[in-house]
């Protein structure tokens, strides 16, 4: 071995044209820097791959590839003139180099045998999701050391001492644009591994990566049966790699959940925490799933216990990770990242807040650095502060403010935790309750309109306390409810604004009053968009009591609530004319008095036609009324017709209209059928009483009886004959 090379690189090269030159170019500063060489081990490249690596050297080995990745490694590994070997694939780069070339430069390398440092696995393509997992991956060079495994290949024994870098290589290798694609490529690995594992049935290494494939494709109760069949080989003789035999308790555990078999789960792993071949990482990462599962079922004091087992090793951890290299595996190398750590303390948060533990449910908020990192964050957690806020004493509610804030700023979190405010605050049992309510959030800094109602709330509680407050916020706050209402009327009735603004000693209606206009016709519109009969009804009561009949603000209220209560009646199943008529009415008074207030007399009887189409609309109402009074349905039918062209939201309501016209021009015409009928029979006996006059010789009262049947009959040619024959009669008389 050459004195003068202190590190080999040896890298496998596929055809990955797209990383293989990040790839060796985040080598080149331990190149350079430590006495090196770089081993470039073709497996397949094309010929854009060939030219690139070609750049870097010239030590370039070609290999058939034979779907064994040791046999790969070994071709690199046997032409290695250095004292150390370091391996990575083409498809991984280091971010930062430092910390390995101050180790071999100044001595250190000397102490150690092997070297980790960290796999940044990437879960998406744009990089922001991942988990890190330290691998063993450089390791002093001595005669027999040599790869083995077909598949996640690794060194066959541990020289020495392990020493443990901060450092870490980029890799998007199991990142895949289709689920489809993911899972076949864990199926190419399920057949080899499946062969090794039947030649050696004692390797947890080998039973575990195949776990993960199974994991991987989502068959989980067949992870469960390798984990378990390697479970009870542990149990009967020497196993080989045992420090992979925690990981598999583990991974029966994340299973059983993965299934949803909560019950099993927590009874298997309540088992299995009492094994001491279990080391603390793998009973953590247990407990991670587990207390999810006992908050599931409301065992508070459990998931409690569990969590704090979980943070006290954790402390361990961060004290001296170094001690626990041995219990890293793929599985329990994510058991203190921020996304396990975020499940297990917010669980922890959730049953501290639960069980009154704030001092605690604080220590572990603050780990889960929800700030800092995008982590996973239990609604249950969110709400369980959120709603515990109003009850806690002086000293406690600090803390949930502060938690509530911290919530309040996430832009994925703010929307949810003011709804869940929103909601405790609603459950007040009385007016009063819910604005004390409202005013226990008074430091939850909130982008969103309720922190307007809780301003006025707390105003309203300081006035009743006899405590300084700012009466101008609060009614600016009022101000701006109503010039904003289209969205918050719900919020508005919910908590009875008026009621509030009547406790701070303000007038309701002038406040109404003095809402512009316009603003009121814009928001009306709006808020009539999204109508609701009860919501409306509760309102008109309301504003009846505040304002004149003749109001304008009411009357335009008025003609919106008859307007969409009409449509909404047209649209039932069993709508009834009689209300439909009663609404419309309502809508066309209100809205006519409204331009009586706003138009002179004149405009109104000449210019129509200037004023807007639902107020055109109203006065064509009233006609179709007169019109459908006086019998007139065909003109009724002409203005239900114009209607429709003037208004299109009316339609539901004049299809109403027509069907029912239809009906009444039905009876209508059966009705002057029938009277056709009658009188056809009344003439009959009026023609022989005619003829009874002129056979009695009278012939002027035959006449005179003929002649006002004529008039009823006109057209009646036996009619005329006898008036002609009568008239002849008298004239030769």
């Amino acid at each position: 071995m050459s004195k003068h090379i202190l590190l080999t690189i040896s890298i496998l090269i596929s055809d990955r044209p797209d990383t293989v030159r990040k790839c060796l170019d985040s080598v080149q500063p331990l190149l350079k820097a430590v006495p090196s060489e770089l081993i470039l081990t073709d497996t397949g490249c094309g010929e854009q791959v060939r030219s690139i690596i070609e750049e870097y050297t010239d030590h370039i080995i070609r290999f058939k590839w034979c779907n064994d990745f040791s046999k790969a490694r070994n071709v690199g590994l046997k032409q290695a003139k250095g004292k150390w070997f370091l391996f990575l694939d083409d498809d991984e780069w280091f971010e930062d180099t430092t910390e390995i070339i101050d180790f071999f430069n100044s001595g250190e390398y000397k102490q150690y045998g092997i070297g980790g440092y960290y796999q940044r696995n990437y879960g998406n393509r744009e990089g922001t999701i991942y988990s890190d997992l330290l691998v063993g991956r450089m390791t002093r060079l001595e005669p027999d050391v040599k790869f083995e495994y077909s598949i996640h290949e690794s060194f066959n024994r541990v020289v020495g001492k392990v020493k443990k870098f901060n450092v870490f290589v980029h890799h998007y290798g199991y990142v895949y644009d289709t689920k489809e694609a993911l899972h076949a490529h864990a199926r190419r690995n399920i057949e080899p591994l499946l062969k090794e594992l039947k030649a050696a049935p004692n390797d947890m290494k080998v039973a575990l990566q195949l776990t993960q494939e199974y994991n991987v494709i989502e068959e989980y109760e067949k992870s469960i049966e390798v984990s378990r069949e390697a479970i009870e080989t542990a149990k009967k003789g020497p196993i080989k790699n045992d420090f992979c035999l925690a990981s598999l308790y583990t991974n029966v555990i994340l299973g059983l959940m993965d299934l949803w078999r909560f019950q099993e789960g927590i009874a298997v792993g309540e088992e299995y925490l009492k094994v001491d071949t279990v080391d603390p990482m793998a009973k953590s990462l247990i407990a991670v799933r587990m207390t999810s599962a006992y908050m599931r079922d409301k065992e508070v004091d459990k998931c409690l216990a569990l969590v704090q087992y979980y943070w006290n090793v954790y402390q361990d951890y961060l004290r001296d990770d170094e001690k626990f290299i041995t219990c890293i595996t793929n599985i329990t190398c994510s058991t203190f990242e921020p996304y396990n750590r975020s499940i297990i303390l917010g669980n922890g948060v959730n049953a501290a807040v639960l069980m009154g533990k704030v001092d605690l449910a604080w220590k572990w908020f603050q780990a889960m650095e929800i700030e800092e990192h995008v982590v996973y964050i239990e609604p249950e957690m969110v709400k369980a502060i959120a709603e515990k806020l109003p009850e806690a004493s002086e000293e406690a509610r600090e803390h949930y403010v502060k938690m509530c804030n911290v919530f309040l700023k996430r832009e994925d979190m703010k929307f949810f935790i003011t709804d869940v405010i929103i909601a405790r605050c609603r459950l007040g049992a009385t007016w009063e309750d819910k604005i004390h309510l409202m005013a226990a959030y008074r430091d939850c800094v909130m982008e969103h309109p309720f922190h307007k109602m809780i301003e006025i709330a707390v105003a309203i509680c300081c006035q009743e306390a006899g405590e300084e407050h700012d009466q101008t916020q609060a009614e600016q706050a009022v101000d701006w409810f109503w010039e904003h209402m289209a969205n918050y009327m719900a919020l508005m009735k919910d908590f009875d604004l008026m009621k509030m603004e009547e406790h701070l000693g303000l007038n309701p209606g002038e406040i109404l009053e003095k809402i512009p206009f316009y603003l009121w016709q814009k928001e009306m519109t709006a808020y009539f968009s999204q109508y609701s009969k009860e919501e409306a009804a509760w309102w008109t009561e309301k504003f009846a009591a505040y304002l004149t009949e003749n109001s304008m603000v009411m009357l335009l209220w008025k003609a919106y609530v008859g307007i969409y209560d009409a449509i909404e009646e047209a649209g039932s199943e069993s709508a009834s004319m009689e209300v439909i008529l009663c609404k419309i009415r309502e809508y066309a008074d209100s809205r006519i008095s409204l331009c009586e207030q706003i138009y002179r007399p004149e405009i109104l009887q000449d210019r129509r036609d200037v004023l807007s189409e639902e107020d055109q609309a109203a006065y064509r109402l009233l006609a179709l009324e007169e019109e459908m009074n006086a019998g007139n349905y065909i003109d009724a039918v002409k203005e239900v017709k114009e209607l429709r062209e003037l208004l299109s939201g009316l339609n539901p309501v004049m299809k109403c209209y027509l069907e029912w016209l239809s009906d009444k021009m039905k009876e209508q015409e059966q009705e002057t059928k029938k009277a056709a009928n009658e009188f056809q029979i009344l003439s009959v006996g009026v023609k022989l009483k005619i003829r009874q006059l002129m056979t009695a010789g009278n012939y002027e009262a035959a006449l005179a009886v003929a002649q006002q049947l004529s008039n009823l009959m006109p057209e009646d040619e036996e009619l005329l004959q006898q008036i002609e024959k009568l008239q002849g009669m008298l004239q030769e008389g």
